[in-house]
């Protein structure tokens, strides 16, 4: 409730009355990642793949309070922040540090930023990046984000629901509060912001009818075991496509048998919802915490000694926060569902 009063207070002018939360990101591939080599090591004829994320959700750039202006070839128009390119970035327009100066986003979350000018690491470092951003949803200041100053991506979490509807995104300012500053240049840059979303814990267990692998194990071509809830059997499935990311903050939920680690954007099947993020189920229920899904929510599992499917309640979900490599199986052939951590759950 103390962010709602802030937000309240903020949009009456009464800031002073209230401090935002600041958030931290993480990750960071240090200070010489080398995109041009890496590009040309991927071989790479048909746009910039080996930047893609495949649980990339797009961001739509707006408008920027100022912009650099363009040199020869190179421009740094604001849609430089998601064009699924490091080589290029939006850099602001001021002839000082661009503290107050802005870009704003179309979007329903954002937890994934390249700071600085990634063009090469020598850019980066002659270039200004960001050190602290104060982030607005709606016009309404939600907190502060403090970035570390490496290059490669970085995650965090900013204090907004988690209940994606991408028929109503809104508008997410950032502004700059802070700088690390450039051996060379003011100039403050930044290379691409996107939602990335999906995935379980590294260790995730899959099941299959030959031997069951961690998530992190498995290959395109390899055959898992399958859920049809129709007919109320199992079968199996080839992987065709999987994925690995980062993230920071995570939910462990715990049956009384089971237990599993997922985003909080990852749907399971829950008992009269069908599949449902714990995001959504918190709206469908109307709550603003997890304690009150606890003993009232029946999530679907796999009982192996009988091979049945079968509804049991969820008796602790706890929050995860820290930095953790996922995984997520994107498409299976002619299937979407199978079983992790004896959860029913899908491809997303």
């Amino acid at each position: 409730m103390k962010l709602i009063y802030c937000a309240l207070f903020t949009a009456i002018s009464f800031s002073a009355k209230c401090q935002l939360p600041t958030v931290y990101a993480k990750g960071g591939s240090g200070t010489n990642v080398d995109w041009p080599k890496i590009k040309q090591e991927y071989n790479d004829e048909e746009g910039p793949g080996y930047f893609y994320s495949d649980c990339s959700q797009g961001v739509e750039p707006l408008k920027a309070s100022s912009t650099l202006t363009s040199q020869g070839t190179k421009s740094y128009g604001v849609k430089n922040l998601n064009d699924s390119d490091p080589l290029s970035a939006w850099v602001e327009g001021k002839t000082d540090y661009g503290i107050g100066q802005s870009f704003e986003i179309k979007a329903v979350d954002v937890n994934t930023i390249y700071n600085g000018y990634q063009s090469s690491p020598a850019n980066w470092k002659n270039n200004s990046r960001v050190k602290k951003f104060k982030v607005y949803k709606n016009n309404v200041a939600i907190c502060h984000l403090i970035l570390t100053d490496e290059m490669g991506d970085q995650q965090f979490d900013l204090p907004v629901s988690k209940d994606y509807n991408f028929d109503k995104p809104s508008i997410f300012k950032f502004e700059i509060v802070d700088v690390y500053k450039g051996l060379k240049w003011l100039d403050v840059a930044i290379s691409e912001i996107d939602l990335v979303l999906c995935c379980f814990m590294e260790g995730t267990i899959i099941t299959s009818a030959s031997e069951d692998l961690p998530i992190g194990n498995l290959q395109a071509g390899e055959l898992i075991t399958t859920y049809d809830q129709t007919t109320g059997t199992i079968g199996e499935a080839e992987i065709v496509k999987s994925t690995k990311q980062m993230h920071v903050k995570m939910v462990r939920v715990s049956t009384g048998s089971k237990t599993i680690e997922i985003t909080e954007d990852h749907p399971l099947y829950f008992k009269y919802y069908g599949y449902a993020s714990l995001s959504r189920l918190k709206t469908i229920l109307e709550t603003d915490n997890y304690d009150s899904l606890l003993k009232s929510v029946e999530v679907m599992t796999w009982n192996e000694s009988n091979k049945e499917a079968e509804y049991e309640p969820i008796v602790s979900i706890e929050v995860l926060e820290g930095k953790f490599t996922t995984y997520s199986i994107m498409k299976l052939a002619g299937a979407t569902t199978y079983i992790a951590n004896g959860f029913i759950t899908k491809t997303y």
